[in-house]
């Protein structure tokens, strides 16, 4: 980067100040992802063990944690910085159709972890997932619809000269 210039950056966010709160990733990757490898388990299909061997580290940082990073470095000077709703990752045509919502949900999941949990745990079992997480999705699609927001952190930054 060239010493005055400036970066613009888009990243995943959180508008709670507790860690623990991860907002719309953790609840893409939340009950009825965890529900659905839980299922698997008490089948006998994989062991606890495997499945608590299994992690999709995702964390979305608050407007604090991103400024405290970038100053902690100091390499560059925030010019601005906010949060913006980016909406939900579902993407449907008849929101009442609960149906449409769980496979919407599922292949939300699918994209961000089809290809680990299929390496992880073979491609059969790895539909059999997906296919209770799109079922579980579908019994609680309205719920989902209304709480499965992602935010992000919109940031100017600079290069001092």
């Amino acid at each position: 980067m060239k010493r005055g210039g400036s970066m613009f950056l888009v990243c995943l966010g959180r508008t709670s100040v507790d860690p623990t709160d991860q907002g719309g990733a953790g609840l893409l990757f939340g009950t009825h992802f965890q529900d659905a490898w839980d299922d698997l388990v008490h089948e006998g299909l994989i062991s606890s063990s495997k499945r608590d061997s299994f992690n999709i580290p995702v964390y979305a940082p608050s407007l604090q944690d991103f400024k405290e990073v970038v100053e902690e470095d100091g390499s560059f000077v925030i010019n601005k910085i906010e949060v913006f709703k980016g909406g939900s990752p579902l993407v449907v045509n008849k929101p009442d159709d609960g149906i449409e919502v769980g496979k919407a949900f599922a292949n939300s999941c699918k994209s961000v972890s089809g290809v680990l949990v299929d390496a992880f745990i073979g491609d059969k079992l790895s539909e059999d997932l997906f296919l209770r997480v799109e079922k579980r999705a579908t019994a609680h699609a309205k719920v989902l619809l209304e709480q499965l927001q992602f935010f992000h952190i919109v940031a100017s930054l600079s290069f001092p000269q």
